[in-house]
């Protein structure tokens, strides 16, 4: 579905764009045939598992293969800063910001609905970055990728019946990152690498405290592990649901924070972004209430182990259910504790009333399936 989306809005670019040069439908031929790569390589892992380093060495062939095409990344501007010429140093560059995109967007997909949202904001970025700088190709591109990230979203993030995939997340990171080279050759300013490069902080930050971890941890940059920023957040207290609006939010407000620099009404897009983030911070301190009422930790440890600076205190590594389940238990005590302080009553109370309280029902745990095996993607998960 994302492959013929993206793929259909790429062909309607030369019956509404007549003035596509040729230098251009080759670039887009070229992303096209690195597409197809990917896509065969995602669905050939699905199916067989490959191992990480033959996925990397696979990836990086497409990506040394796109640039020797013509895509590249030529030159560079940060927002009124001087254009600087790349030279020889754009093919590795080109090579690194592809299989970054593939990698980035395929690990932060653990949870329904993560990985699709945080692309569909990256190509709504994508999206406004074509019409700043006045580029039909690139927003056609960007609203087909839009279109397919939404209908993956529909039966995704609610119902959870459809998945990505190696093959869908590797495919969404390779056209968000083609797509802002293509718009960035064409535009003096870097406003599509800029825009997407701060809608992909939340996928970039958890390759790196996932790095970091692991090294402090001495365990294998290979090693599959249940400690990426989602799983913090979940064993941090909130709901999985909740998990994916707040890490929506981080990117939305990164996002706008970027086009607020480089659009022309840039304050509408920074207090947008501002509003969101102090949406996220009240979900966030909300919890921490809440955990300050079931817990003994002080805060301070709390978020320390939500930037990854700090692990968590169990020796073993729990399952995403066993996560989820001690989430749902925690809720219901500090329901149980909140319901007591109401009535006036508490556990530890001598006083014979307690006793005469009708007791409080806790709601059933539902606990969610045990998800299948993680798999890794790139060395440096």
């Amino acid at each position: 579905m994302i492959f013929g989306t993206v793929a259909v809005s790429m062909l309607l670019t030369q019956r509404l764009c007549p003035g596509v040069s040729p230098e251009v439908t080759r670039e887009l031929v070229v992303l096209l045939a690195g597409g197809s790569a990917v896509l065969v390589l995602g669905m050939i892992d699905d199916r067989v598992s490959l191992k990480p380093w033959v996925k990397l060495l696979v990836q990086t062939v497409v990506a040394v293969g796109v640039t020797a095409g013509g895509v590249g990344i030529e030159r560079f501007r940060f927002i009124d800063g001087p254009s600087v010429w790349l030279g020889w140093v754009r093919y590795p560059l080109t090579a690194f910001w592809l299989v970054g995109f593939m990698n980035a967007v395929n690990l932060i997909d653990g949870l329904d609905g993560l990985a699709g949202g945080i692309s569909a904001i990256a190509a709504i970025g994508l999206f406004a970055a074509g019409v700043l700088s006045g580029q039909p190709l690139l927003y056609i591109v960007a609203a087909g990728l839009l279109g397919s990230s939404l209908g993956f979203l529909l039966h995704n993030y609610r119902k959870g019946n459809i998945y990505l995939g190696d093959g869908g997340s590797m495919l969404l990171g390779f056209f968000l990152g083609g797509g802002a080279i293509i718009g960035a050759r064409h535009d003096a300013a870097s406003t599509a690498l800029l825009v997407v490069a701060a809608c992909m902080v939340v996928p970039a930050f958890d390759v790196v405290t996932t790095m970091l971890r692991r090294g402090r941890t001495r365990r294998g940059m290979m090693t599959a592990d249940r400690s990426h920023v989602h799983h913090r957040l979940i064993r941090f207290g909130l709901h999985p649901k909740t998990t994916v609006l707040v890490l929506w939010g981080v990117t939305i407000f990164f996002g706008g924070q970027m086009l607020g620099l480089v659009a022309r009404y840039g304050l509408v897009y920074i207090l947008g972004s501002y509003a969101v983030a102090a949406l996220v911070a009240r979900v966030i301190l909300e919890q921490r209430r809440k955990n300050a009422i079931t817990t003994e930790r002080p805060p301070g440890q709390e978020f320390a182990y939500l930037l990854g600076a700090r692990d968590a205190d169990d020796e073993e590594e729990p399952t995403l259910r066993q996560i989820i389940t001690a989430q749902l238990r925690r809720e219901v005590e500090y329901r149980r504790i909140v319901r007591g302080s109401i009535d006036g009553t508490a556990d530890d109370s001598p006083d014979e009333s307690v006793s005469e309280q009708p007791p409080v029902e806790e709601p059933a745990i539902e606990t969610a399936p045990e998800p299948e095996e993680e798999k890794e993607t790139v060395p440096n998960r």
